[in-house]
């Protein structure tokens, strides 16, 4: 089943002058890369943490949470939470994605189970089946919703990545114990084999010595 979000009737003289200002906003959180801030003041939109880089139209930031990228079109402010909090987080060794816009970073988390948005009624977490160039198909509890770009305002890699990968290691741990159990048990079928043999030989020069006596 497809299930698609409303799209905002915005005019787009009001979407152009909302685009600039979000834009110079951007521009000016360059200065607060390496520091802890907190994008948009509260609700599901906010999100604290170290801000890590802004690739292009995109925020890096590394939470509590993991790495999130934040879509900068749904920046509506950023503050510096603390000069003595951030002074030990000026940092940007944590790795993450960066893509040339924010829709080829969509492209890069393809066949990967994801988080869209922080919380509330538009939060998705689900299988990322394929990215179009205007809405993603995700897959969540077996059906397939197709959500428009312009609405994600945050996403992240989910666990269930990790989970799954753990999962096919421990899979193929037991099935190389099961080969290598059928392999001990193969040596001690053979080395059977060759004592039984030895034995039979053995028996046999008994019996010829035996028979060499009596005809002396």
């Amino acid at each position: 089943m497809f299930y698609d979000y409303p799209r905002a009737n915005v005019p787009q003289q009001s979407q152009s002058g909302s685009r600039a200002t979000q834009s110079r906003l951007v521009q000016r959180a360059a200065d607060l890369i390496g520091y802890h801030v907190k994008i948009n003041r509260g609700g599901p939109d906010m999100v604290e943490g170290t801000l890590l880089a802004i690739p292009s139209d995109y925020l890096v930031l590394n939470t509590k949470d993991g790495t999130i990228y934040v879509n900068s079109a749904h920046v509506k402010s950023m503050t510096e939470v603390s000069k003595s909090a951030s002074t030990g987080n000026r940092s940007t060794a944590r790795s993450f994605l960066s893509a040339s816009s924010f829709h080829s970073l969509l492209s890069r988390l393809r066949h990967q189970f994801i988080q869209i948005n922080r919380g509330g009624p538009e939060k998705i977490d689900g299988f990322l089946a394929d990215v179009n160039t205007d809405s993603l198909l995700v897959v969540m509890n077996r059906e397939v919703v197709r959500i428009p770009v312009y609405h994600i305002k945050t996403v992240n890699a989910s666990g269930k990545n990790k989970n799954q990968k753990n999962k096919n290691q421990s899979g193929g741990s037991q099935s190389g114990g099961q080969k290598s159990g059928g392999q001990k048990s193969g040596g001690q079928k053979s080395g059977n084999q060759k004592s039984g043999k030895k034995n039979n030989r053995s028996g046999g020069w008994s019996q010829h010595g035996n028979h060499s006596g009596k005809s002396r």
